[in-house]
């Protein structure tokens, strides 16, 4: 018996078979590269990204913000927080809420101690160290909770933020097979602190498959490793704890640090302090007693924070971010009246008022980029790129000076300043 094949039907058959085999490969999480992700565990917010298809993209959360913050409070029967909601626990319990863990990592309590005294003694929860007798054993947070430990480490803290991100890198491309990263670390970073940095990857269940240096991420962030017009790059990382200026050399499709120079106490967060304080002041003329004894609100309510020295801190880096991007700001707390009533206090600041206050400070931001074109014996003018890394980089006093300091020529801002080092990390998935 005859019988006729019709070759488009077997063809459609082909591609029906290929298409379910495609969507089931996909589901087991057989997509090309995007089980590694670049990731910028930093010491205010950290950031994911992720490579597809020579695309980057830095993820979200559920919020809609790509910017996590580097905080992790830990909470009774074992639990933990992650980010905002970490954040915004630590108002009511800041003993336990634990942030700027960056700053410990891969450190013995004593060096902590006898190279940053002041910091560590600012900060609401308790340092310690592994071995309680032995100083010169690695730094860590003293808990008093039932199901966690005593002591939880700078590892452990970043393990918390890594497998957050992870989560989240996790969710956005829909598969589980997320496994591997390539991360970024600050070039005076010691081998003990890379390596600690490391364990908190591998603690969280990501193989850490490259080690960059933050800055030379930002310049591939641009991709100016392959612009062969740019010889000279100068970095400036002004982020929450810390102000790095590097200079970089690249050539030939590769970047590397000639020099860095930085401020390991001057950061945003100094800003958002002084901010705070004058906050505090028009807080207590307001309601005619001191910020320290107003009551403690449990949360906070909406776009109210309570009237304490951590909600107004939230709320002095809320007004420092929106001056940036305006001209006035105005927030409002929340306290609780003699008499058990709410009591809302709107406290207000201009940006001429801040680069007022801050400009002693914001000065001292220039001075590593003279001392670090010193030592090398160049000018302003022997440098083809400047690049923005952190927040505050965005401050209109600090992109002016810039500015004005490189003979007119504008820093480069295509790259959002938060997010460069993760998006550079993502560049170089292999």
């Amino acid at each position: 018996m005859h019988r006729e094949i019709n070759v488009g039907s077997i063809l459609f058959a082909v591609g029906a078979l290929l298409a379910v085999g495609a969507s089931i490969l996909a589901q087991q999480g057989y997509r090309g590269r995007d089980h590694v992700v670049g990731i910028d565990l930093g010491t205010t917010y950290s950031v994911v990204a992720i490579s597809q298809q020579d695309k980057v993209t830095v993820i979200a959360d559920q919020n809609g913000s790509v910017l996590t913050p580097s905080t992790v409070a830990f909470l009774a029967q074992g639990a933990t927080l992650v980010g905002r909601e970490a954040r915004a626990h630590g108002i009511q319990d800041p003993r336990h809420t634990i942030f700027n863990a960056k700053r410990f990592i891969g450190r013995s309590l004593e060096s902590v101690l006898r190279e940053d005294e002041d910091v560590a003694a600012s900060y609401e929860f308790d340092l310690s160290s592994e071995d309680a007798a032995n100083a010169s054993t690695a730094a860590c947070f003293s808990l008093r909770l039932e199901g966690h430990t005593p002591c939880v480490t700078p590892v452990d803290v970043g393990a918390h933020i890594v497998r957050h991100l992870r989560h989240l890198a996790t969710r956005f491309v829909g598969h589980d097979q997320i496994d591997k990263a390539v991360i970024a670390v600050p070039v005076d970073f010691d081998a003990a602190q890379r390596a600690a940095t490391v364990a908190a990857f591998e603690a969280a269940g990501l193989r850490v498959s490259r080690v960059l240096e933050e800055p030379t991420a930002a310049a591939i962030a641009y991709g100016l490793h392959q612009d062969p017009s740019v010889s000279f790059i100068l970095v400036f990382d002004f982020g929450g704890g810390t102000l790095d200026v590097s200079l970089l050399f690249s050539r030939s499709g590769s970047v590397s640090v000639v020099d860095t120079v930085g401020d390991n106490h001057l950061g945003g967060e100094d800003v958002d302090e002084i901010i705070a304080k004058h906050l505090t002041r028009q807080i207590g003329a307001a309601v005619g007693q001191s910020v320290s004894r107003h009551r403690r609100a449990d949360e906070e309510d909406g776009d109210d924070w309570p009237c304490t020295p951590a909600g107004i801190r939230r709320a002095a880096e809320r007004l420092k971010r929106e001056l940036s991007e305006q001209h006035e700001a105005s927030a409002r707390c929340v306290s609780t009246s003699k008499r058990g009533e709410p009591e809302f206090v709107r406290v207000s600041m201009t940006r001429q008022e801040l680069e007022s206050l801050c400009e002693p400070l914001l000065a001292r931001t220039l001075v590593p980029i003279r001392e670090i074109l010193v030592a090398n014996s160049m000018t302003t003018n022997d440098i083809d790129a400047v690049v923005l890394v952190g927040g505050s980089t965005r401050i209109p006093w600090v992109r002016e000076k810039l500015t004005e300091m490189f003979g007119g020529r504008p820093p480069l801002t295509d790259v959002n300043p938060d997010v460069a080092v993760a998006f550079g990390a993502a560049r170089m998935v292999d």
